[in-house]
């Protein structure tokens, strides 16, 4: 038996994003179904850059140069645009709901993150996304008329589609082992990344691109997919420490990174972008200065204590360590962390789909080839609550006219379901890709990787199993490789060891991945940055 449920937007996730979009949604007079699915990056989130006209260097205006140029100058400018115009509001929305931020006098206090040009990031004294998550999550819980369901650990698992447009999807309840229909006709998908095909990552397990497949196969591109985001500060021992994340805005305080002799080997003050970070590190590795372990130290010897323990990731780590911060000397290297490409959309976080939204890590164009420090937060705020408002408004009035009758439960998709041989190919997912498409990138093994993925789809294919947990995995990855390997040049998190350089006369734009007409594999092509540019190109 499958339960029904009316609505009139369905959001799936709940990390900041989905929490954003659900409770602008209500606000906005919706009847509104949650799906909180597993706790999202964003609840990690130590601080977000913001825009509060506190001083002239903290205008929007300042915040898109930041972000337009460590994009690589290839974000969507529109909504980049819209997301620093409207993260100062949505900054004192979340204060207005007694979010702590950390005060300095009358004004938020502001910390400065890698890559960016001013101090623009506001925190909490713990995790600013935890601590806003859970206000958020409070007033859907707490909302009257309209109703809102907020449904624990619901995982949307596929889309319905009526006429070319979505109208609503099927649930798993994971806790109750229940699945739940539910009919609405503007969906949000809030789903997070895909850092779980990669085997090191600091994703939570779940994390497999789901989202990306579902809007594949309704018929929505998605865009800058070759770009991926690694944090170059992951504890890699001792075990206890072993993949806990260290803050890259300690540097701005006088944290430093040493190597095996330790010597200082980049200058952090002010902290370089993360990209940077990543092949500094693997350089010292390769050359044969780091650690015994693998990596470089990441050293708060030259920090004030005060200004170390304000840090909630150094706490947790020190803790573990029984060490003070003038002793404490963490091994570190590059692990797999945020995906910059994701679904298409424009400026009101609208899919090429009617009725289809998206918003956080599975949507793509804010970034463009390198997402700074703290600005992941930005766009999540900013676009989760755009993408309520305008779920809401798209949905108002519409009613669904009468379709087929739902389908039944689908155990297929299920991670739980998978057997032994479907697990050994999501090894082998993450195999690939570790070795093709991680910090630097070279044709030869890019190549490798795109054949052992299209082995894996082939056997798929043939079986009839790919609108499956691992069949929707090889998808994703294998946008990831294609974009990759089509992308001759470096350009941000891209870096290719056999194309050092930009190219910005061939390669200012973006490459788009779609379905392919067989229905079970990745096209790629390429549309030219600049207004109005948007006829595809022929990759070559």
């Amino acid at each position: 038996m499958v339960e029904q449920i009316r609505a009139d937007v369905l959001v799936a996730g709940g990390g900041m994003g989905g929490l954003m979009a659900g409770a602008r949604a209500h606000m906005a007079g919706a009847r509104v179904v949650v799906l909180t699915g597993v706790p999202g990056a964003s609840i990690r989130m130590a601080g977000f850059s913001t825009a509060l006209l506190d001083a002239p260097e903290d205008r929007p205006e300042c915040l898109f140069n930041d972000m337009f140029i460590a994009g690589g100058f290839i974000n969507n400018p529109p909504l980049l645009a819209t997301i620093v115009e409207r993260i100062g509001p949505e900054t004192r929305f979340l204060q207005t709901l007694g979010v702590p931020f950390h005060q300095q006098g009358e004004r938020l206090a502001r910390r400065q993150a890698a890559g960016v040009s001013w101090p623009r990031a506001v925190f909490t004294p713990d995790m600013v996304g935890q601590d806003a998550g859970a206000r958020l999550t409070r007033r859907l819980w707490a909302a009257g008329s309209p109703p809102v369901w907020v449904l624990d650990k619901g995982f949307l698992l596929d889309l319905d589609l009526r006429d070319g447009a979505v109208c609503g999807g099927l649930a798993y309840l994971r806790p109750e082992e229940r699945w739940v229909h539910i009919e609405a006709p503007a969906v949000v998908l809030a789903t997070g990344g895909a850092g779980r095909l990669y085997r090191k990552t600091t994703n939570f397990a779940g994390s497999i691109g789901i989202g990306y497949a579902l809007a594949l196969e309704a018929g929505a591109p998605l865009v800058d997919m070759e770009f991926v985001s690694f944090e170059p500060t992951v504890a890699v021992a001792p075990p206890g420490i072993a993949e806990m994340e260290l803050p890259t805005m300690a540097f701005s305080e006088g944290a430093r990174l040493l190597n095996g002799r330790g010597e200082v080997f980049l200058e952090t003050m002010p902290p370089p972008s993360k990209d940077l970070m990543c092949r500094a590190i693997l350089r010292e590795v390769s050359e044969g200065r780091g650690t015994p372990n693998g990596g470089v130290y990441y050293n708060l010897s030259q920090m004030a204590p005060e200004a170390a323990l304000r840090y909630a990731q150094v706490r947790r780590v020190l803790k573990a360590l029984g060490q003070n911060p003038a002793e404490a000397q963490i091994d570190v290297a590059p692990t797999q962390h945020y995906v910059m490409g994701g679904i298409r959309t424009d400026e009101n976080a609208a899919t090429d789909v009617p009725g289809l939204f998206a918003v956080g890590e599975v949507a793509g164009g804010a970034h463009g080839a390198h997402r700074l420090a703290t600005c992941g937060g930005t766009e999540v705020i900013s676009m989760g609550a755009i993408a309520g408002e305008q779920a809401a408004r798209y949905a108002q009035g519409r009613t669904l006219s009468a379709g087929p009758a739902p389908r039944g439960a689908m155990p297929e998709l299920l991670q739980e379901a998978m057997d032994t041989s479907d697990t050994a190919r999501l090894e082998e997912i993450r195999t690939a890709l570790e070795e093709g498409c991680g910090v630097l990138r070279e044709q030869g093994q890019i190549q490798r990787t795109l054949a052992s993925l299209d082995t894996i789809q082939e056997q798929l294919h043939r079986e009839g199993r790919m609108r499956t947990y691992v069949g929707r995995a090889v998808l994703v990855a294998s946008a990831i490789a294609l974009s990759a390997s089509r992308r001759v040049e470096s350009r941000g998190d891209h870096f290719r060891t056999d194309y050092p350089n930009r190219d910005d006369r061939r390669w200012l734009g973006n490459l788009v991945a779609t379905m392919a007409q067989n229905r079970w594999g990745i096209e790629v092509t390429f549309e030219k940055a600049g207004i109005g540019a948007r006829a595809p190109v022929p990759v070559r």
